[in-house]
């Protein structure tokens, strides 16, 4: 079994697909700031969004996904929400018009 280290973790998160596009939170730039005690095996991070009146049910979504994702790796998520920067913005709307799903 791999040795869990906080760049398995942000690995993990950022290679989580968007739940609308197909790109991962990573390539889309919605996730910072990853901290993971390894001791009590706390993860921190920020999910970065592009406007803060995103539906809840697409925040809840990324979330699960992201909670799914660190399973069996991290015991405890801490989330902080940010809204991006106008360059972050425009960098994830030029990915969603390119690879939207639905």
């Amino acid at each position: 079994m791999e040795k869990i280290t906080l760049e398995v973790i942000e690995q993990t998160i950022k290679n989580v697909e968007h739940p609308e596009i197909a790109n991962t939170l990573g390539e889309l730039g919605m996730i910072r700031d990853v901290t993971f005690e390894e001791e009590t095996g706390v993860v921190k991070f920020t999910l970065v969004l592009p406007m803060m009146g995103i539906p809840v049910q697409i925040r809840d979504m990324i979330l699960n996904s992201i909670s799914t994702a660190l399973k069996g790796k991290a015991k405890k998520l801490g989330v902080n929400l940010a809204e991006m920067t106008e360059e972050e913005r425009a960098h994830f709307f030029e990915l969603s018009q390119k690879n939207w799903k639905l």
